[in-house]
């Protein structure tokens, strides 16, 4: 949801004792207004008492009673379900899978009060620079025994082996950092 959009005040009815709390997090994250979070009918009932949402998100656990509860007190008010696809959801705008929250919440909220769908972005892909490839001539190798020469034979190493290199690029520096295949030999007794 972006900053131009009007925000759309939501009242929370979650029961799952386990996941109480994410729908609000992902609703909140979204850019919408929870006005307030139930966790039973009965609070549910004092939380619409009070407020006048857009939209009520219920979950599954919170039960069917609340959706016409909801209905009754909230005509207007769009009703998205967090109901797994094996129930049928009763007298719903709206219904989310819950393996799915994170990703569709917030669009079939928007989508259930009415808000178009936002074109997406166009993306803007940059390559890299890289730093002339010296030429290398081909040469023979023996595969792994190059690499590395064999047990207790340590492989010559430089500084420049073991010194991190660092790339300053745009949005953020990178670091990248040697990992040199250290072989010991074991003492022979």
């Amino acid at each position: 949801m972006t900053s131009e959009r009007p925000r759309i005040g939501v009242v929370v009815g979650e029961g799952h004792p386990v996941r109480r709390g994410l729908l609000r997090f992902v609703l909140e994250g979204e850019g919408f207004l929870v006005l307030a979070d139930a966790s039973t009918a009965v609070e549910l009932v004092q939380a619409l008492a009070v407020h006048r949402p857009e939209a009520v998100v219920l979950d599954d656990a919170i039960g069917s009673t609340a959706v016409v509860l909801t209905r009754e007190m909230c005509p207007d008010a769009k009703i998205v379900l967090v109901w797994p696809s094996a129930l049928a959801p009763i007298n719903g705008d709206a219904t989310v899978d819950p393996t799915q929250v994170l990703r569709s919440l917030g669009p079939a909220v928007e989508r259930a009060c009415g808000l178009p769908e936002p074109e997406p972005a166009s993306a803007t892909v940059r390559s890299m620079t890289s730093r002339p490839r010296p030429q290398r001539r081909a040469q023979p190798t023996a595969g792994l025994a190059d690499v590395l020469p064999g047990p207790g034979i340590a492989r010559p190493r430089t500084v420049a082996d073991d010194e991190p290199i660092i790339v300053d690029r745009e949005p953020a520096p990178i670091l990248i950092l040697p990992v040199s295949p250290l072989v010991e030999r074991d003492p022979q007794p």
